[in-house]
């Protein structure tokens, strides 16, 4: 099995690594998006979000950020050529440098990052994520390029759901996966073609409570995100949709990550029951199925619920053959800072 290790990027500390893939990177900071030809080239200015002064100013202290999400979650070249985006409670495109905020959101709302799914024709999917405490309707959109509005493809009716967690492409079967939370039925994994319906693959407990999916040939994968039992990561077999436990790990899994047939899985710190330690940690499955951790940071000492969880999340886009990067937010030594993880010589 390979030995995959993680390397400090000290270049790109304060920016973020949205897209990457041969010959072309989107990074950000802040509310500003940079291209460049390598992530150690030079940048160039690409577009920016409006947003209103005060925060500009104040969101350049990074605990001011944090504290009002002011960031970008998904950065997703279209087929158009346009960038879409969302930002903090915002979804637009970035046209010829200029931000278009897009039409058809029913209401601000978060979407998680990476978990905004990009089907085959090039249409993107994006699904409400909302505190939604009384349990009301949650919307799936659906971006077609070219277009200056969001379309409502699915809603999930009042009390199915608390919200949905993200929405995922996949390539193997060209079809999409959708999951969502957060207790008892509202965990579930389903998947569909265009949302006109939607089976469910499965539900009813924490073991189906995820945030993210990647995928094989041969299988779906997962971490849970669980807040009250014990976390561990899934694969789900392709042809039988049997279900095999993998590992335990030390708390909820936010992000995932696939690098051709290697996995990797990013413990958040949450600081919820489940948490067995206070440490954002990377693991990595191989293609034998073994797991292994990669790195660790502990949470830093602002609290959880105004400055966020410490997490560790990947860039987008296909991304290189050897090697990919990801961002730590809220931990001890590793906040705003890059890091590329590659194997071992």
């Amino acid at each position: 099995m390979s030995v995959w290790s993680a390397e400090r990027v000290a270049a790109l500390d304060g920016y973020t690594i949205e897209w990457a893939k041969p010959g072309s990177f989107i990074l950000s900071r802040r509310q500003r998006l940079y291209g460049a030809s390598s992530v150690d080239g030079p940048l160039r200015p690409v577009g920016r979000v409006e947003v209103p002064l005060w925060k500009r100013v104040a969101s350049r202290a990074r605990a001011v950020q944090r504290a009002l999400r002011f960031m970008f979650y998904n950065v997703i070249e279209a087929s158009d050529g346009s960038l879409f985006v969302t930002f903090a409670k915002s979804v637009g495109v970035i046209r010829g440098g200029r931000y278009e905020p897009l039409k058809g959101l029913a209401r601000p709302s978060r979407f998680l990052r990476g978990a905004c799914a990009v089907a085959r024709d090039g249409s993107i999917y994006l699904g409400e994520y909302l505190p939604n405490r009384d349990r009301g309707p949650m919307r799936v959109y659906r971006w077609m390029p070219g277009s200056s509005e969001l379309e409502v493809v699915h809603e999930f009716s009042a009390g199915a759901i608390r919200h949905v967690h993200g929405i995922y492409y996949d390539r193997f079967d060209d079809c999409l996966w959708c999951v969502t939370g957060d207790v008892a039925h509202e965990a579930r994994i389903t998947r569909t073609v265009d949302f006109r319906t939607l089976e469910t693959v499965g539900s009813g407990d924490e073991t189906w409570r995820c945030v993210s999916l990647v995928f094989t040939r041969e299988g779906i994968y997962y971490g849970m995100d669980a807040e009250f039992v014990p976390n561990g990561l899934y694969r789900i077999d392709r042809q039988s949709l049997e279900r095999t436990r993998l590992a335990e790990v030390g708390g909820p899994v936010y992000y995932s990550h696939a690098l051709d047939r290697d996995l990797f899985f990013a413990v958040t710190a949450e600081l919820c029951p489940s948490q067995t330690d206070r440490s954002a940690t990377l693991w990595h499955v191989g293609e034998d199925l073994q797991c292994s951790k990669v790195v660790a940071f502990k949470k830093d000492r602002l609290p959880v619920g105004p400055f966020m969880p410490g997490t560790i999340d990947f860039a987008g886009g296909p991304g290189l053959p050897d090697r990919f990067w990801f961002r730590g937010t809220g931990v001890s030594g590793a906040d705003d800072v890059t890091f590329c993880v590659r194997a071992d010589a």
